[in-house]
């Protein structure tokens, strides 16, 4: 039988130009604890670069949440680049938790699923660190409440509707963009070929995050992020991994970013710092290594000959991809 509604409260903590110090108001202590101890951890690496406060400044607010693979719960929220009023810089946070009965099939959806709790935190967080009198606002987001059904069956049909109804030429069209001069062949390819290894190798840690593109269409973000993980999580099943997800921009460009140890500072922190993004991050904008790599594998080589039929749908790009790669 699966779980009803759930109904879950909003909280929030950091800082505000408005406010001498941190402010909370979270009823899940835990939480609060987790998400401080994983920011300030992020906050004192980022000091090791000279010019870590014009990278931290320059931050845009992201949607974040951690998933995992056996995990009962899920945690997703905003957080947006802030000070206090005496210049001390930490972020500001609003966020929510909630309980999850089928981990494997919740991660797939997630993006979907979580969509209501984000559409809410940004509705409600939209101002507070730039307003002078914030009081009012900090009360309504501290005492809302957000539907959310992580097992709802509308979440997958969806998704397997998109599938459906969407070609490799329409993925095309929706990723277009400079900071992705590479085509949906190259992307599944590159990602199946980068994941491979790690089916077999049981290890619950993956100490880089892949950087795949999304959609500028903002209605087609959550849809696109979920076909992403749609086809990754067939290889986390070996193994217990927390996963963290970001909706971030690279040069301009909408991108999901996937992390595969959870609560770990350096994900983050390779968002804020190019350096430590350029050891950190696996971006998906260079792909002229795919043909090389594609050998006598008749598999590969018959996977890449159908991804040049643009009319391929995407249900069958993603059947094809799960027999290349199992």
């Amino acid at each position: 039988m699966r779980r009803a509604a759930q109904q879950v409260r909003l909280g929030y903590f950091g800082k505000i130009p408005a406010r001498g110090d941190f402010i909370k108001a979270c009823d899940n202590h835990a939480l609060v604890q987790l998400l401080d101890d994983w920011v300030a951890q992020v906050m004192n690496a980022l000091t090791v670069n000279p010019r870590w406060k014009l990278n931290y400044d320059a931050l845009p607010p992201l949607r974040f949440a951690f998933v995992g693979t056996r995990s009962r719960r899920a945690i997703a929220g905003r957080l947006e680049a802030s000070n206090d009023q005496s210049q001390r810089r930490f972020p500001f946070m609003a966020m929510g938790a909630l309980e999850v009965d089928d981990a494997e099939a919740f991660v797939a959806c997630s993006p979907l699923v979580l969509a209501p709790l984000w559409q809410q935190v940004e509705q409600l967080s939209q101002g507070i660190v730039a307003s002078d009198e914030p009081g009012p606002a900090l009360l309504a987001l501290a005492g809302n409440v957000v539907e959310v059904e992580p097992a709802a069956p509308g979440h997958a049909a969806r998704l397997s509707a998109f599938l459906q109804a969407q070609t490799v030429h329409d993925l095309q069209a929706m990723l277009a963009s400079p900071a992705f001069p590479v085509t949906v062949r190259e992307l599944l390819l590159g990602l199946g070929l980068l994941l491979q290894p790690v089916r077999h190798s049981g290890l619950p840690r993956l100490e880089k995050s892949l950087v795949l593109p999304l959609p500028q269409d903002v209605q087609l973000r959550e849809l696109v992020a979920s076909l992403w993980l749609h086809l990754i999580a067939p290889f986390l099943r070996q193994a217990d991994f927390e996963l963290a997800l970001f909706f971030s921009h690279l040069d301009e460009a909408p991108v999901l970013v996937i992390g595969f140890c959870g609560a770990d500072p350096h994900g983050l922190r390779a968002l804020i710092d190019p350096q430590a993004g350029s050891e950190r991050l696996i971006l998906f904008d260079q792909l002229d290594w795919v043909d090389g790599q594609l050998g006598d594998d008749a598999a590969l080589r018959q996977f890449s000959a159908c991804l040049e039929q643009e009319q391929l749908s995407l249900r069958s790009a993603c059947v094809m991809f799960a027999d290349t790669f199992a």
